[in-house]
């Protein structure tokens, strides 16, 4: 794909997650897991909707708000967190935590503590633009979540956690706790971050100035891998957080050591990108590192923390560490806004691209940048051009409110079709089959067609419509047969 500049668009990012925002303030997408490979889909799922794994956008566009007030982005931002907040199942928990496995999986610690964390960084961005009632009732949901999120290992760290799960869970109680006049966790937060430390954390990978963590205390006793890259934020913020609070520089000094595992670990692609490693398997003496398949869009939860360790004081190998990541993603933005998704992985992986994941991206690229001073206008703007994204194996198109991923004529079976504003997506199956038709509702209306060759990939039906291609993978697009 052509590369022109080493900075990435953070409007046509946030115009792009705009787009997927329903009236009632929910935030739709195709929830992709471009590290475990997983869709809806594969759960036979086929959900599109809301997901909590997508709260660090609310954070994000309240940073945007606070420095470009903007009446437009005010009514978001509180579309938003009323969604947010009512949004809670009949235990307590947040509903629509499932990500990419959709409404059928209605329990887990972590998309609920993101789900809060988007709140919470809104309303300590943005809470002095909000009405007093609705900070109030943010809180109130937060406190509430935390209270549901007792059933997880009694609402502390525990032998039984995973390591990201349990720092999330105590970086929303350093954040309600320095929002609310509540100061139930003030003793908990600093004796929370000594067991995390103590549980989970492994010096020595891939030196002795690194430092990674187990995701779970199995994996320290029996071998096992360390968190994947892009969870390392969750870990790093609250251990800066725990610094700026508690005056122990030890807990700096542990952040940085998890920013150099990762700053210390990484991989070149084809393209000559700077890409996160994917994990690291532990046991004994022996560390194995496997780089790919391994995602691009989702870096950003990683390089905010990342962003905060460099706030308390400069770091030449961390800033140019971050640097190469943000040419990483201005190499592969689309016109469209979003990134590619992953590499590696030759299926619907690598391109469709997952809402939730530059959601996180976005939330770096705000606390990094900041809105341009027309940040509102091009947010809200029409998108009036079509969006496809191809490889190989599969593509992603979309256009106005539909989408879709589908393979190359005979490279593979996928016809997935959607729409931004539905909750649901559905598979169009074969017409020789006795199923049920595609919904005409979902049908993508004149989606381009491509076939795949030996010597690249040619577009193969006559549509006219104005649209932006992009390729990724292995193969060249030679354009129209």
């Amino acid at each position: 794909m052509e590369h022109h500049t080493t900075t990435p668009d953070t409007a046509a990012l946030a115009g792009w997650l705009h787009s997927w925002v329903t009236d009632e303030g929910a935030i739709n997408g195709f929830h992709n897991h471009s590290v475990w490979g997983t869709n809806p889909a594969t759960f036979l799922d086929f959900t599109s909707g809301h997901t909590t794994f997508a709260a660090p956008a609310v954070g994000a566009w309240a940073q945007a708000l606070a420095a470009r007030p903007d009446e437009r982005g005010l009514a978001l931002l509180r579309r938003l967190l009323r969604h947010q907040c009512a949004e809670v199942q009949p235990d307590g928990q947040y509903a629509h935590i499932g990500f990419q496995v959709g409404e059928s999986a209605t329990s887990g610690l972590i998309h609920n503590a993101v789900g809060s964390l988007g709140m919470l960084l809104a309303v300590r961005h943005a809470g002095y633009l909000l009405p007093a009632d609705e900070v109030a009732a943010v809180l109130a949901a937060v406190r509430r979540n935390l209270d549901a999120c007792e059933v997880y290992d009694g609402g502390r760290p525990g032998e039984d956690g995973t390591c990201n799960q349990e720092y999330a869970r105590v970086w929303v109680k350093q954040l309600y706790t320095e929002l609310s006049d509540d100061k139930t966790y003030v003793d908990e937060i600093s004796e929370d971050l000594s067991e995390l430390v103590r549980l989970f954390h492994h010096r020595g990978v891939p030196d002795a100035d690194s430092a990674g963590t187990f995701r779970t205390v199995r994996d320290r006793t029996e071998g096992g891998i360390l968190e994947p890259a892009e969870y390392y934020g969750l870990m790093i913020v609250p251990l800066v957080l725990g610094y700026r609070a508690q005056g122990d520089p030890e807990l700096l000094d542990e952040a940085r050591r998890l920013c150099r595992h990762v700053a210390r670990s990484p991989w070149t692609d084809e393209t000559g990108a700077t890409r996160f490693h994917r994990y690291w398997y532990v046991r004994g003496e022996r560390a194995l590192k496997t780089d790919t398949p391994m995602l691009i869009a989702g870096m950003g939860l990683t390089l905010y923390g990342i962003h905060e360790v460099l706030a308390e004081g400069p770091d030449a190998e961390l800033e140019a560490f971050t640097e190469a990541c943000l040419a990483t993603y201005a190499r592969y933005q689309t016109p469209a806004g979003y990134f590619v998704s992953a590499s590696g992985w030759h299926n619907e992986a690598d391109i469709a691209p997952s809402t939730a994941w530059h959601a996180h991206d976005l939330l770096f690229l705000m606390a990094r940048y900041g809105p341009d001073d027309d940040f509102w206008d091009r947010v809200t703007a029409p998108r009036e051009r079509r969006s496809v994204l191809v490889s190989d194996r599969a593509y992603w198109a979309e256009s106005g409110v539909h989408w879709s991923v589908r393979s190359p004529l005979t490279a593979g079976d996928l016809h997935l079709y959607g729409r931004k504003d539905r909750a649901v997506f559905a598979r169009e199956f074969f017409a020789w089959t006795d199923r049920e038709p595609l919904p005409e509702e979902l049908r993508h209306p004149d989606v381009p067609e491509f076939f795949v060759a030996g010597d690249g990939i040619y577009r193969v039906d006559r549509g006219e419509a104005p649209t932006d291609i992009t390729v990724v993978g292995p193969l060249p697009y030679r354009g129209r047969l």
